[in-house]
This record gives C-alpha cells, sequence and structure tokens, in this order.
C-alpha cells in the first residue's frame, strides 16, 4: 500500500522523469531525423515518412533511456524538495535515510512494470511498424513484414523468414520460385548467409514441382548468386534488443539447435528484464547527492552530476556487456554486473550520508 508520502513522492518523481525523458528521447529523436533525411529520396521514402519512422521509433528511445531519465528527474525533483527544506521535514518527522530509500524504491516498482510493458510490447511492435513502412517506401512493395514474418519478392522468387539477424544472416526461410503463375520450386534453409559470392544456403530441402511429378531433394549446402537485394537489410534486419523476450529466447533455442552462435540474443534477453530492474539503482543513486544538496549545490549541479552518472553507466554497461561476450561470461552474469555495481556504489554513498 502506499501512504501519502509515498504518493507525494510520486507526484514528484514522476513529473521529473517525464520531463527529463522528454528532454533525453525528444533530442536523440531529433537528432535522428537529421540523419534519416539522407535517406529521403530512396523510393518513396520522403520527409512526411521519415517523420512517422521516428515516430514509430520513439517507445524504443524512451526503453532505452528511461534508466538515465529516472536517475536526473529523481535528482531533479527530490533535490528541488531539499532545497525547499521539505526532505529536511520528513526526517524531522522520524522518518530515517533508509526508511526514505525503502519509500522511493516502492515508487520505484511502479517505473519498472511499465519499463517493462514498454520494452516488451510497444518498442517492438513500433519498431517493426517502423521498418514495414521504410521498406514499402524505399523499396515498393518488395518486403512486407508482418506477425507471422517478412516476406520478400525478388525476380521470380518470394522469399519468407521470420527474422533477418543484423549480421546479414536469415534463420529459417522457405523460397517459392514462380514461373509465369505456376510454382514450379519450394525451397526450405535452415540459414542463408550472405557471402562475396552471394548467398550461402544451409540445410536445404527442396521440392521441385513439374505437371505430373513432385521431386524432394536435400542438400548440405548451396550458393545462390541472387536471393534478395543486399539494401534491404538496413530496413529489415532486426537488432537483438529491439526483439520480445518471447522471440529472443526462442531464437536462442534455434541457434544453439543449429550451433549458431547465440551469445548476443543470450545478453539482449537478460537485458530485457535487467533494463527495467535498473531504474530501481538510479533511484538508489539520486538519493545520496539529493541529501548532500541539502547543505550545498543547486539544481545545475545536480543535473551535471545526473547526467555524468547516467553517461558512465550507459558506458560501463556497454563495456561490460561486451567483455562477457569476448571472455565467454554467461549472458547473465554481463548482463547483471552494472546495475550491481552502481547499487554497490550508491550503498556506499548513502552510508557516508548518514
Amino acid at each position: 500500500m502506499i501512504n501519502i508520502l509515498e504518493r507525494y513522492l510520486l507526484t514528484q518523481i514522476v513529473g521529473g522523469v517525464i520531463l527529463a525523458l522528454l528532454v533525453l528521447a525528444g533530442l536523440d529523436a531529433f537528432i535522428s531525423f537529421l540523419n534519416e533525411l539522407d535517406e529521403v529520396g530512396r523510393g518513396n521514402y520522403g520527409f512526411a515518412q521519415a517523420g512517422a519512422y521516428i515516430l514509430y521509433s520513439l517507445p524504443m528511445r524512451i526503453y532505452e533511456y528511461a534508466p538515465t531519465a529516472v536517475l536526473i528527474g529523481s535528482l531533479l525533483s527530490l533535490g528541488g524538495m531539499a532545497a525547499n527544506n521539505e526532505i529536511t521535514a520528513i526526517r524531522a518527522a522520524g522518518l530515517s535515510i533508509w526508511g526514505f530509500a525503502v519509500a522511493v524504491l516502492k515508487i520505484g516498482v511502479i517505473f519498472v512494470l511499465i519499463i517493462l510493458f514498454i520494452g516488451e510490447y510497444l518498442a517492438p511492435f513500433g519498431v517493426q511498424k517502423g521498418q514495414q513502412l521504410k521498406s514499402r517506401m524505399v523499396s515498393g512493395n518488395a518486403a512486407i513484414s508482418h506477425a507471422g514474418g517478412i516476406w520478400v519478392r525478388h525476380q521470380d522468387m518470394f522469399v519468407k523468414s521470420h527474422v533477418v539477424l543484423n549480421d546479414q544472416t536469415i534463420i529459417d526461410l522457405d523460397i517459392f520460385r514462380f514461373k509465369e503463375r505456376d510454382l514450379t520450386e519450394v525451397v526450405h534453409a535452415g540459414t542463408a548467409e550472405r557471402v562475396e559470392q552471394g548467398w550461402k544456403l544451409k540445410n536445404i530441402q527442396r521440392l521441385n514441382i513439374e505437371e505430373n511429378n513432385i521431386q524432394r531433394t536435400h542438400v548440405e549446402q548451396e550458393v545462390w548468386p541472387e536471393l534478395m537485394a543486399g539494401n534491404l537489410f538496413d530496413v529489415l534486419s532486426i537488432e537483438p534488443g529491439e526483439m520480445r523476450a518471447r522471440d529472443l529466447f526462442s531464437y536462442i533455442r534455434y541457434l544453439g539447435d543449429n550451433d549458431l552462435d547465440s551469445s548476443q540474443y543470450k545478453l539482449a534477453f537478460w537485458n530485457r528484464f535487467v533494463m527495467p530492474l535498473s531504474s530501481l539503482v538510479m533511484l538508489m543513486l539520486a538519493l545520496p547527492f539529493v541529501f548532500k544538496s541539502q547543505r550545498s549545490g543547486g539544481a545545475g549541479q545536480r543535473l551535471f552530476v545526473g547526467v555524468l552518472l547516467g553517461i558512465g553507466y550507459f558506458l560501463a554497461s556497454r563495456l561490460l556487456n561486451q567483455l562477457g561476450i569476448v571472455y565467454g561470461l554467461p549472458a547473465l552474469l554481463a548482463a547483471i554486473a552494472p546495475p550491481v555495481l552502481f547499487l554497490g556504489l550508491a550503498y556506499w554513498l548513502i552510508l557516508r550520508v548518514e
């Protein structure tokens, strides 16, 4: 249950977090729109389509900036309360620093649930719709993306796959070849990888359809000169961090069954849960600076500290995540190391305030 104090803290912190999130995500979206202008003019891709594409990406940007926004927003909001001596009054009423921390963490749970929902549903949906819009505008009707997979038309072939990976690899694809309106060949391949000679297909099952006969053959691998226009990867490739947790889990199993590297996808899977939880760490990290600001420092100093800590957390997360992959550490350990380190830093700083 949330008491009167916690409700008041909730209104103060939410206001600051929303303000910080609008600034961070809005600035990033504006810069991305400027970069997207280089694509304007390809096919039917114009200014309006570029703007719509950026709008579709906003939930993903909000998800990625949420922990930093929680840190900066809580520093500004709680710092404002400290400047008005509200925190002094609260502590004089008998609430200790750790009691205050518990009240703030209860509010943090609400942020965790909201961020989880955005990351699992709104953000992947927006990315999918944005890619669908851009691929349709850039390549006409050559590519269609929907919940059942990605359909691409190239010359006399229709190619279907559930996912196009960011290293120019297609997983679990079906190829339908037509001669005029007649289906002449159906090919299923476990993977198709972009190589210098074209496309290397592996684990191929082929059906050759003739007028009175159907022949089934199996080939371990083949190289096809053409399969899909290479520029479609710019708009159809899916980053691991843009996928839903259940989709990541399915592809991790698929990659493992086919002896393919799944380290990036395992890391993205665990980060899907660690990212929302890091907002709790950010709230804890803000507290010692807020209590210190009762004696010195203003809003500008708190904002500067928040930006530095947010950048530090972002860089530490990227560095430790990649080091975990390079040195073969368990994905869960690589994902959880940054928030654990910063939680330890927050605990140490709070002890120094007491």
